[in-house]
């Protein structure tokens, strides 16, 4: 079974190239039967990325793809640029640092597979709330309470870092416009105008341990520019 699970990234924490070999290992351990490629798309970092690490994960891997650009262009865009060289059945988005249990992913599979289903979104489990900062937390239940007050999507939960396509399911993705993080919500809308999509949640579980990037005030002022072009789209 292929499949292409593109990562984006953007100055990661050290030790990223070896936490998706791990990574990449434990799915093979849970499904001998995957053959997976790497998209990795570096998404103009500055810093915590050198050739090292991709001569590394070109050994480790067998099936690896990078792609490289300058300058930092967000992670919508990242994930279009990987989505456009994903020609596997099935393909997946997450964070460089697989945030999600390794076992959700492999789940997510089964479902595109087993369910015929397009697209398949993450949705945090319930104690995601217990894990994450206070103040990220808090953005996230507000976003979620503007999508469910305002737009008549399927699915409130757009944010969660695992997403799977079939490649039916990946023109949406890859019809998508926004450059940054609310691209996800975007596609979130769009697939729920088709009426052709078979569009599913499904609940992952964040690991321990997981290190988030901090939200300023710049980011949240774009992003809710961001979420005015989904509210207003047609």
């Amino acid at each position: 079974m292929k499949i292409d699970i593109i990562l984006p990234c953007y100055n990661p924490i050290p030790g990223w190239s070896n936490n998706i070999i791990q990574s990449y290992q434990h799915i093979l351990e849970l499904a001998p039967q995957f053959q997976i490629r790497i998209i990795l798309v570096n998404d103009g970092s500055v810093r915590n990325v050198d050739e090292q690490d991709f001569e590394k994960l070109g050994h480790a891997l067998p099936q690896f793809h990078p792609i490289q650009y300058t300058p930092n262009r967000g992670k919508g865009y990242a994930i279009r640029m990987g989505a456009e060289v994903a020609d596997a059945p099935y393909v997946l988005f997450t964070d460089i640092d697989f945030p999600y249990l390794e076992e959700d992913l492999i789940a997510m599979v089964q479902q595109l597979h087993q369910a015929k289903t397009d697209i398949v979104v993450g949705v945090r489990a319930g104690n995601y709330y217990q894990n994450v900062p206070m103040w990220r937390a808090f953005i996230s239940k507000m976003l979620k309470l503007m999508i469910r007050t305002l737009l008549r999507v399927k699915i409130t939960d757009s944010q969660g870092g695992l997403k799977g396509f079939s490649q039916k399911g990946l023109t949406v993705l890859k019809s998508t416009q926004i450059d940054r993080y609310l691209f996800d919500l975007e596609l979130i809308k769009l697939a729920s105008q088709h009426k052709d999509i078979d569009l599913q949640p499904m609940v992952v579980n964040l690991k321990p341990h997981v290190v988030f990037a901090p939200v300023g005030l710049a980011i949240l002022r774009r992003e809710f520019g961001n979420f005015l072009k989904v509210l207003f789209m047609r």
